[in-house]
């Protein structure tokens, strides 16, 4: 064997030794948002990705995805043992009792979107909707105790408007058919951002901020394997707070 064949299986080895792993886990992923997970060029990628390999990489594992067809399927396969981590979860008593949750990786901000009108900038939720403001919503989210309490009383039902779409309700405020839409603070600043809007910012009252979570199997992760993500979750603040901002831009 010539040197330069002999140099180039040494270097083979060794890159191979440099990315291996000590285990495979399989990743959950129920719905595809931008800029938390979605396909581009025919691959996975966004915050949450980026962040999963990240943190999975530091612990000593790899990460293959598995795409669910809902959160639910996502919340039974976990219970199952058919998935070992679910990324991008909400703790709940319920979802505690089947699985363990990491430490918080990010947060969940929801806020408010609007054109700034000064007249309006020191007024929190309840102020917004008593001086007639039309604000749309989406009822898969949870946005909070209360903007509940409001979406339940009857009084606001015409202000607070359920649109499904994100696209649609960012269309609607442009339109300015109403005032402002709540949504998660990244999804709208991405939308917005790659759309190129001028003009709308974020409302300076946040509606509700919730920490997220990896959900981890009970089943097939022992307490060492938890152990070694919830440290490079803790190790890895700055970068993952520099991976949310190849993304969004403040």
């Amino acid at each position: 064997m010539g040197l330069k064949a002999l140099f180039l299986l040494v270097v083979a080895v060794l890159s191979n030794s440099a990315f291996s792993c000590d285990k495979t886990l399989k990743v959950g992923i129920s719905q595809q948002w931008a800029p938390y997970a979605f396909k581009q060029n025919g691959k996975l990628t966004g915050i949450d990705i980026d962040v999963v390999n990240l943190v999975l990489k530091e612990a000593g594992f790899c990460a293959k995805y598995v795409v669910m067809p809902s959160s639910k399927r996502g919340f039974a396969e976990l219970k199952h043992g058919k998935v070992d981590l679910l990324p991008a979860a909400s703790y709940s008593t319920e979802r505690d009792s089947f699985s363990f949750f990491s430490e918080p990786y990010r947060n969940e901000v929801m806020r408010l979107f609007w054109y700034p009108h000064s007249r309006f900038e020191s007024l929190d939720l309840q102020g917004l909707l008593e001086h007639q403001q039309v604000i749309l919503t989406n009822s898969g989210s949870y946005f909070g105790p209360d903007f509940t309490h409001f979406k339940e009383d009857a009084k606001y039902k015409e202000q607070l408007v359920t649109v499904s779409s994100l696209r649609q309700r960012l269309a609607m405020l442009v339109a300015r058919r109403v005032d402002f839409f709540v949504d998660d603070e990244l999804a709208g600043l991405y939308l917005i951002q790659k759309n190129n809007q001028q003009g709308i910012e974020l409302h300076p009252y946040i509606v509700n901020n919730d920490s997220v979570y990896f959900m981890l199997s009970e089943t097939t992760l022992l307490a060492e394997d938890r152990a070694a993500i919830n440290s490079a979750i803790l190790n890895n603040q700055q970068a993952i707070t520099e991976i949310i901002a190849r993304y969004v831009k403040y």
